[in-house]
């Protein structure tokens, strides 16, 4: 038994390492098959939140290297299916690393998600985590439009906090920097 939870750990390791790859190049960091959203450094959240062309390179990159589909340029060949399948991710990795710059601007309270391995959601994201993909973290109490996010319908409380998101990234990721 022993033998099989070492194989199945070496086995993330090197799916890990590859998908990763891509990012050390990218962000000069190292990442391993337990980087998280919450673990990521603030300098790669501020690239990746932006949601722009080059954050969406990053994703597919980490995504396709993980799922073994190639490099992220053939992300325009591969079939309808697949394409939505990483785009899915793609989006949700998005709102993750988002909702993480809004917990640290203080915004939200903590979000389940934040802490999981961007590697399990990658590799168990239709079975695990699709059905949470519209979801989303708690205002937290401490914010100024707390009391308006309070007065919603609970159904209408994702969509208030994701309103939020284009302040949070203008705060977060200050304009006058050189990033995207």
């Amino acid at each position: 038994m022993g033998r099989v939870l070492f194989i199945a750990e070496c086995r993330r390791r090197i799916v890990a390492r590859k998908g990763f790859d891509p990012w050390y190049r990218r962000f000069g960091m190292c990442f391993d098959e337990n980087t998280s959203a919450r673990s990521l450094d603030t300098a790669v959240i501020r690239r990746l939140a932006r949601g722009n062309e080059d954050s969406s390179s990053a994703f597919y990159e980490l995504i396709m290297g993980i799922k073994g589909l190639g490099h992220a340029a053939r992300f325009h060949f591969l079939d309808a299916r697949t394409k939505m399948c990483v785009t899915d991710i793609t989006l949700f990795l998005l709102d993750l690393v988002r909702f993480e710059a809004m917990f640290r601007l203080g915004w939200l309270e903590n979000y389940r998600y934040l802490e999981v391995p961007l590697l399990d959601i990658i590799e168990d994201f239709p079975q695990k985590f699709s059905e949470s993909r519209h979801s989303s973290p708690v205002l937290c109490s401490t914010h100024p439009l707390y009391k308006e996010y309070a007065a919603q319908f609970e159904f209408d409380r994702p969509s208030f906090v994701r309103r939020l998101i284009p302040e949070a990234i203008k705060v977060f990721c200050d304009p006058g920097d050189d990033i995207g």
